[in-house]
């Protein structure tokens, strides 16, 4: 998992987890690299990532995030409702979920808001979620192509596994693999 500077394609921060089992999804390992992102900053990223408690978690530090909707969220999605912003625009509020997940504690779940308001667009064929509520300061058609400019962040990945090289990894041990990812990316970033 990667945090990679959009304006300047560096690679900021990345996880190793396992390949399964408790701690390993992407939700996880950025949820560990929480402390990369300041105040101000922006977080972009695909469907996987739009959930309440990482939305709750970013606003926190003053973080704000653009993701596509998850997929089955998507369905449910009803612009009449909310605080209509325009054509398959709106503000909603989401409210927390009653059950804590297995990874937070008691005490987490406590202090996480009990709602959020998000906006909901529908541009490009894809819902959009924000935290960048005032329609005015962000348009519709900005969010449009800042997630399209995403793919690009898609592309450096790529080009760290396959032009680099990365695809194969040659050591042997979970521990040199780990050394030899970290060597990989040090060279992305260098070059």
């Amino acid at each position: 998992m990667g945090v990679i500077c959009l304006s300047s394609g560096v690679l900021l921060d990345a996880a190793i987890g396992q390949c399964k089992g408790k701690e390993a999804s992407e939700q996880d390992l950025l949820r560990g690299m929480r402390d990369t992102f300041k105040a101000g900053d922006l977080v972009l990223g695909d469907a996987f990532f739009g959930s309440y408690f990482l939305l709750a978690s970013l606003l926190e530090k003053g973080v704000d995030a653009v993701f596509e909707q998850m997929g089955g969220r998507k369905r449910t999605i009803d612009f009449r409702k909310g605080k209509r912003l325009g054509a398959k625009e709106h503000l909603v509020e989401r409210l927390k979920p009653k059950r804590k997940p297995n990874w937070m504690t008691q005490a987490q779940y406590d202090l996480s808001p009990d709602s959020l308001i998000i906006r909901e667009l529908k541009t490009g064929g894809k819902v959009i979620i924000t935290t960048l509520l005032p329609a005015k300061k962000t348009s519709k058609k900005q969010l449009k192509a800042l997630y399209k400019d995403r793919w690009h962040v898609e592309l450096d990945l790529r080009n760290i596994k396959t032009t680099l090289g990365m695809d194969t990894l040659s050591c042997k041990t979970p521990q040199m693999i780990e050394k030899e990812i970290w060597i990989y990316i040090l060279a992305y970033n260098l070059i």
